[in-house]
């Protein structure tokens, strides 16, 4: 069994950082060691975004609200008006986004064949309930 937040952390994450990493190469001509830095992540994964040998399982380039997102969020990087705390937060948001768009669905489906997606709705209350996760807790 595969969680939503197993498909967040290996899936998710991964194409929010490649999206950002290219933006900054692309855009404003940063160099991999730089981009790292700005993302507190390898150089190393930095090139594997690049080459597309990681993150590749999901594509979000099309999704407006995640590339405009992931844009905004480099440019922040860019110019150096953003908190790791703020990055941290931001980067959470385009996860939610992107779990209550059921942007995650297919691919989840794909890597678990047999789960029942009509029945699936793993992602739907747990966000909307997440600001009341102590009663969960308890």
């Amino acid at each position: 069994m595969i969680t939503p937040y197993e498909m967040v952390s290996k899936v998710a994450i991964p194409t929010i950082r490649a999206m950002i990493s290219r933006r900054l190469i692309e855009s404003h001509s940063l160099t991999q060691e730089e981009v790292a830095k700005k993302l507190d992540i390898t150089q190393a994964a930095v090139s594997y975004y690049m080459m597309g040998k990681r993150a590749t399982m999901l594509k979000l380039d099309h999704v407006k609200a995640v590339r405009d997102s992931t844009d905004e969020l480099a440019d922040l990087l860019f110019i150096g008006e953003i908190s790791q705390k703020e990055i941290r937060e931001r980067i959470t948001e385009v996860c939610d986004y992107i779990r209550e768009s059921k942007l995650l669905c297919e691919l989840h489906k794909r890597l678990e064949p047999d789960l029942d997606m009509r029945g699936c709705h793993a992602c739907d209350g747990p966000l909307k309930r997440r600001a009341n996760s102590t009663a969960y807790l308890a």
